[in-house]
């Protein structure tokens, strides 16, 4: 996990390309193989893209949730290092994120942040 998210950190924001959404996605792909965002690859470039697709979707929480599911992510209430999540991040609100041992790592247009930001809802890897 590590080498990865030294990788993500060193590849900038790109909305449908590296984002929150997608950093997550990838991390599950390296892991288990399966792509849970398949479904959003190509699909935005704007955060208006974006927006469009999660509110279709239901909101962040449950896009997450679905992709989740169709992934064959279980949900857990006590994520460890390697999980992923929906966290509220204080300044850009819900994002998608992975457990370190440390706190979670989001993708962000200001690169990678790292912080025990609360969860929403959490899958295992």
């Amino acid at each position: 996990m590590i080498a990865y998210l030294r990788q993500a950190a060193r590849e900038p924001f790109a909305w449908g390309v590296s984002d929150c959404a997608l950093f997550m996605a990838d991390w599950v792909r390296v892991a288990r193989g399966v792509d849970p965002a398949a479904s959003l690859r190509g699909r935005y470039r704007c955060h208006l893209g974006a927006a469009r697709h999660i509110r279709r979707r239901g909101g962040m929480e449950a896009m997450g949730r679905d992709l989740a599911a169709q992934a064959g992510l279980p949900e857990t209430t006590a994520p460890g290092p390697g999980d992923i999540g929906l966290v509220r991040d204080p300044l850009a609100g819900p994002v998608f994120a992975i457990r370190t041992r440390i706190g979670w790592a989001a993708k962000g247009p200001g690169g990678l942040a790292l912080g025990a930001f609360p969860v929403i809802v959490a899958w295992r890897i």
